[in-house]
Parts: structure tokens; C-alpha cells; sequence
């Protein structure tokens, strides 16, 4: 670890810090609070990030590097339980900047400019008056019953859900319990 410079670790962890804490508490446990999410994100982030500065510190990068640490972070199960799109997004830009930050090669300016793109995309694109929530909601239903005309099946989700289906589909029947699994879509307004 020759070549890591401390003061430029510090600084990039301090930047590093300072982007994740605006994703995980400032945009994402402010609209979620979901506690638990928001420190897989920091542990996440922290974590890449020390294993780029280290990699980087320690050997020269080449796309052999590169394949390990993504099959690395493939091992990572990022849906340990039900994740939302939005949650997987999040945790997108959490590694990324994790990532990023940990790279002595990048100049300061570049990963201010994007660590600030991606935290602004995500403020933006994730605002509840950009995009409205619970207009149509995702539901996975398991019924106890085989229903298999559509026209009853629709109306049997309607009255138990209390909403509008707009979308079903079948994912598994399963003969031997008599049960099937849904995928719906509906609407709550």
C-alpha cells in the first residue's frame, strides 16, 4: 500500500461519507423510514469503498480486477428479503459511489460533479411529487383456491384487496395444495 496517499484516503472517504449519508438518511429514511435499508446502503457504500481504495492502493487495475470485484458483489444477495425497485436503485447508487470515491485516479472535481448527479437523479426522480405514490400498487397474492376463468378471478382479487385489478397474471398453480400465486396490479384511487 505504497502508493495510497492518507490525506487523499481521508478526504475521499470524508466526500465518500458525506454523499452517502445525503442518499441514506437525507433523500431515502426521510421518505421510506425504513431504518434497516438505509444502513444496508452506508454498509454497502463503505464497504466498496474500502475495497476499491485498497485494490487500487495495492495492485494496478486491470478488467481481471474489475470481473473479480463484480463477481465479488455478485455474491452479495441484494434480496435477502422483498427489495423494491426503488431499494435496488438506491442501493445501485450507493455502490457506485462507494466505487467511485475509493479510486484515487479520479480528480476531486469528478466525483464531486457526479457524485452530485447521482444524488440529485435519485432526489428528483424518487420525489413524491414528480412521481405520484400508490396510485397503482404491486401486490403478490397466493389464493387457496384454483379460479381458472379470468372474468371471476379478477373479481375475487377485486373484493379482497378492496381495489381495481388493472393487471394479473398467473406466476404458479400448484394442483397438489390447490393454490395459485399472483402477480396484480391495481389501482387505489
Amino acid at each position: 500500500m505504497t502508493d495510497l496517499v492518507v490525506s487523499d484516503l481521508i478526504r475521499n472517504f470524508s466526500m465518500n461519507l458525506v454523499s452517502i449519508v445525503i442518499l441514506a438518511y437525507f433523500i431515502y429514511f426521510r421518505r421510506y423510514r425504513r431504518r434497516d435499508a438505509a444502513i444496508g446502503f452506508v454498509a454497502f457504500n463503505v464497504s466498496l469503498f474500502t475495497v476499491a481504495a485498497a485494490l487500487t492502493a495495492s495492485t494496478v487495475l486491470n478488467v481481471g480486477v474489475g470481473f473479480g470485484l463484480f463477481a465479488v458483489l455478485s455474491i452479495v444477495r441484494l434480496r435477502s428479503d422483498e427489495s423494491t425497485q426503488a431499494e435496488i436503485g438506491f442501493t445501485m447508487v450507493s455502490l457506485v459511489i462507494g466505487l467511485m470515491m475509493g479510486l484515487p485516479s479520479l480528480t476531486t472535481e469528478v466525483k464531486v460533479v457526479f457524485s452530485g448527479l447521482l444524488l440529485a437523479t435519485m432526489y428528483i426522480f424518487d420525489h413524491p411529487r414528480l412521481l405520484v405514490h400508490q396510485q397503482y400498487q404491486r401486490l403478490r397474492i397466493e389464493l387457496d383456491r384454483i379460479i381458472t376463468d379470468e372474468a371471476e378471478l379478477r373479481r375475487v382479487v377485486e373484493e379482497r384487496v378492496g381495489g381495481k385489478v388493472r393487471q394479473l397474471v398467473v406466476q404458479e398453480i400448484d394442483f397438489v395444495r390447490e393454490t395459485m400465486r399472483l402477480d396484480v396490479r391495481l389501482s387505489t384511487r
